[in-house]
């Protein structure tokens, strides 16, 4: 992507904003020269043309009686220290969000594989920083929008795990339609017993961990061997295509509720469970599941 925040372009906005705070610029070329004109080995090898154009595009400059720097960027042209480029790196980001933005932060957290490796390497020099700046500049722009996808993927794993259980013949009950207070979402009944599957549809780089509520994990230790974990991993192919199908599913795995109750540390005086809690299972804790889905389903991520 040309506009991606890459050090240089960082560097280049860094100049501009500058030139304009510390020099009157009747118009865009005064601009670019002035920046040209800074003492600085790299400001002939920047790309301030594409850059000046860029910031009066998505408007953090403009021409009015002179260049002027929106007042965003004018707090980032006081040093170009890494600090000053990682903000203005953000900043760009925002106001030129690349198209791989909105599906690579999943469950709060950076999903690298959705980014293309050219534009991962165009950002490396971000380092450790990386992920926090995607996220937060991921939660500026669509926060609740997330959350509704979020629901979607979780929608989109329990109906194929129910439509796996017709095929099965196996007359499953969607619970989480009714409330969240069964503390699983799919229920089974036999002439006998209850039981109860928490469906958890994941991505690959979300398939480590577990998150679970207090009340899920409280239903689990008490039905014991009666409720179990469910995993789906979809490829990250059907999140940027907004549309799951069959072919998308890359697993499907199952977890004891005793793997859960041996993994969590009980309450004590000096330890309290809250709201949820974040599972990391090992791979010898899971086991593969006989369920597979029907060729024919499909399931759109867009409301």
């Amino acid at each position: 992507m040309p506009d991606l925040p890459s050090r240089g372009r960082c560097h280049a906005t860094f100049l501009l904003a500058y030139s304009a705070r510390v020099r009157h610029c009747v118009d865009a070329e005064a601009w670019i020269t002035a920046a040209l004109d800074k003492p600085t080995h790299m400001a002939a090898s920047l790309d301030l043309n594409g850059t000046a154009e860029l910031l009066l595009d998505v408007g953090l400059a403009k021409v009015e009686g002179g260049v002027q720097i929106m007042h965003e960027l004018s707090k980032l042209d006081q040093a170009a220290d890494l600090s000053t480029l990682k903000g203005i790196a953000r900043l760009l980001i925002v106001r030129r969000p690349p198209d791989w933005l909105r599906s690579s932060v999943v469950e709060g957290q950076l999903a690298t594989e959705f980014i293309p490796a050219q534009d991962l390497e165009a950002l490396s020099w971000l380092g450790p920083d990386l992920d926090p700046i995607i996220v937060a500049a991921h939660q500026q722009l669509y926060g609740r929008q997330d959350d509704d996808l979020l629901k979607r993927i979780g929608d989109a794993g329990e109906l194929m795990i129910i439509a796996a259980l017709h095929a099965l013949n196996r007359q499953p009950r969607h619970v989480s339609l009714v409330s969240d207070r069964f503390g699983y979402d799919i229920e089974l009944n036999s002439q006998q017993y209850r039981y109860g599957l928490e469906i958890k549809t994941v991505v690959p780089s979300t398939a480590d961990r577990v998150l679970l509520s207090r009340h899920e994990f409280d239903v689990a230790a008490r039905m014991a061997d009666r409720w179990k974990i469910v995993q789906i991993a979809i490829s990250s192919i059907a999140v940027v295509r907004g549309v799951v199908c069959a072919a998308d599913v890359i697993c499907i795995r199952e977890l004891s509720s005793s793997s859960l109750v041996q993994m969590a540390p009980p309450d004590t005086s000096t330890f309290q469970w809250s709201e949820s809690a974040e599972f990391h299972p090992l791979d010898s804790m899971w086991s593969p599941s006989d369920l597979q889905v029907p060729s024919n389903f499909t399931f759109s991520l867009r409301a």
